[in-house]
């Protein structure tokens, strides 16, 4: 085999493993990324609001629809939220109700019932 030619593979066969490892370690990254993302959506800060009930709505689910319902709560700061509460809980419209207020690392916020 001439010299010129055995080079040429061998820069092509170098190439070839660099893109399989450049394939990898994105495949990894994303992985990271993943995790490192749930990791924030984990960390919470939590805060107790006051709230007005101004509709129920029946909780449509597949399963257990019976045992809940959304509660839809105006909170004293303004913005309207959805929450979920048992029936036994005899929320009515019109009732003051604590909601918590969960502040996600990533921005997100979600509101559960005290």
């Amino acid at each position: 085999m001439r010299e010129e030619t055995r080079k040429r593979l061998e820069r092509a066969l170098w190439i070839d493993r660099a893109k399989k490892l450049g394939i990898a370690l994105a495949i990894v990254a994303a992985i990271g990324l993943a995790f490192g993302y749930e990791t924030l959506d984990m960390s919470v800060s939590n805060t107790d609001v006051q709230g007005t009930v101004t509709d129920i709505e029946p909780l449509v689910s597949k399963q257990n629809s019976a045992d809940g319902e959304n509660v839809i709560v105006r909170l004293d700061g303004g913005p309207l939220v959805r929450v979920l509460a048992y029936k036994s809980r005899n929320i009515k419209i019109g009732d003051k109700i604590q909601v918590v207020e969960h502040h996600h690392a990533t921005g997100r916020v979600t509101h559960t019932l005290r």
